[in-house]
Parts: structure tokens; sequence; C-alpha cells
């Protein structure tokens, strides 16, 4: 099973410049953040930059890349097709860097939506079902993450959108962090999203104050070992990809080699005492 890192931990740094330092360090796959404010987002990565990113992917042996694009990708009303022009954009990048023999995958939130689960879930499955239809046309498969404060928040809740969609381009970004920090069973959580997982982040955390607080993995109470026997046994092959959060990589002091370092040691240790090297 092999470790990813996802360059929404490195908005200031470029990619070029980036990839050869977390290859190593011993990352073997890597996600890209696409957002505006990244150097890597459509309208600013151009076609050479694009070919060009593809080959030191290459060069450098990264399996074919994730992307991330974070958009408010359920957003309502007038602002909706600005949206999908974004995620129409989203797909075409991640479709232009993707060199394996499958789909590209795209990561993102719901967000844009807000409301009582009972009142809204159906409205997210037709918004989702339309999502997943433009990003066939891509051959892209749009990875749904669930998190914690946000409409998708449960396990159970991912079980039951995968199943009332039902479509080949929509599946599940598996962060462990946003069911852990809410104290849902570990085993559970897998066993739920193992069926539908394309992608993974991983991170630690925990609620403070009814605040939630994401970690370095290894920092807080998450069983990495317990979490790659878990994922493995539930037939989850993919990498297993960092995602640092914005509460850590916008502090004053950050230091995003020394994170980097720091959470390749944590992983890499567990997975190895999980026997799934």
């Amino acid at each position: 099973m092999k470790i990813g890192y996802g360059t929404y931990a490195m908005q200031t740094k470029n990619i070029f410049d980036a990839l050869p330092r977390l290859r190593e360090i011993g990352y073997e796959a890597i996600e890209i953040s696409t957002g505006d404010d990244w150097h890597t987002a459509p309208h600013k990565f151009d076609r050479s930059s694009r070919q060009k990113l593809v080959k030191t992917l290459q060069d450098l042996a990264f399996e074919s890349p994730v992307t991330m694009a974070l958009l408010p990708i359920c957003t309502l009303g007038n602002r909706r097709s600005a949206i999908l022009e974004k995620f129409d954009a989203a797909c075409v990048l991640a479709s232009d860097l993707n060199y394996s023999d499958g789909p590209s995958i795209l990561v993102s939130t719901l967000g844009g939506i807000k409301g009582g689960w009972d009142i809204i879930k159906n409205i997210i499955c037709a918004q989702l079902i339309e999502l997943g239809d433009r990003a066939a046309k891509h051959n892209v498969i749009l990875a749904v993450e669930p998190h914690a404060g946000q409409p998708l928040d449960t396990p159970q809740k991912v079980d039951w959108i995968m199943k009332q969609t039902n479509h080949d381009h929509i599946k599940v970004n598996f962060d462990i962090s946003h069911f852990h920090v809410d104290g849902f069973d570990l085993k559970t959580s897998v066993d739920l999203c193992a069926p539908y997982t394309v992608s993974t982040h991983i991170k630690d955390g925990a609620r403070v104050d009814g605040k939630v607080r994401y970690q370095l993995p290894g920092e807080g109470t998450l069983d990495l070992v317990r979490y790659f026997r878990l994922v493995s046994e539930a037939g989850i092959t993919i990498p297993i990809t960092v995602e640092i959060t914005g509460q850590i990589w916008n502090l004053p002091d950050y230091d995003p080699w020394t994170v980097a370092k720091q959470c390749f040691k944590s992983l890499n240790k567990a997975r190895r005492q999980a026997g799934v090297l």
C-alpha cells in the first residue's frame, strides 16, 4: 500500500520544485490541488505546463495523480452555472494529467448547500448525478469527500448517497479524520465506505470544546496500525494520501518539509507494523 501526499499543503510551493523533494522523502503518490489559489489551478496551468507535469511525475515514478478541486459543487440557483463551468475545467485538467489505464479521479467536498439532511438529501443526489454525467464526458470520477460539519458527515449517509446515486462516475474520497473526530467506529467507517472508495485522505483530529481541531497523522488518537489493517482487509489498495489541514498550513511557523517528513515517518512505520507494504 503506497503513501501519497497532497499539494493542498504546499500552496506557495512550485510543484516542479516540490515533487522531487516529496519523492526523496519517500512518497509514492501525489494528489494535486487545483483550487483557484494554487498555481496548478485550471485557469493558470496551461497545456505546456500540464505536459511538463505529466513527464515530471512519470520520471519520478509517481503513479497517475489524483486532483482535488474543493468546489462548492452543490451550489444552488443562479450561481450554479459558474460552478459547473469550473467543475468542467477541473475535469479537463484531471483528464490532461491522467496517464493511467483508468479514469481520472477528482476530489471535492459537497459545499454550497445547507439544511437538514432529510430536506436536502434528494437534492444532493440529483446534483451529484448531474455532476457524474458531466465527469463521465471527460472519463473522470468525482470522488465526494464526506466532511465533519457538512451535510454529508457520517458513514451511514455515505452509504445511502452512493446507493441512491448508483453512478459509475460518482464515488468516495475516504478521509477517516472526519468520522474519527465525531467518534464513529473505525471498522464501521471503513466497511461502509470501502465499496465506493477511489481515493483517500489521512490525518488525525479531535473535538476540543466542541470545535474540530485537526492534527497530523500520528499526533492524535487515531490508531494508524489498525487503520492500515482494516483498509487492507476491506480491499482498499489505493494510496493512503496525507492531507494537511489549513488549520496547520496557515500557521505562521508552518514548515511544509518538516511536516511532510514527519507524516511519512508516522505512516511508513504504521504500514510496516500492519504488514501492508
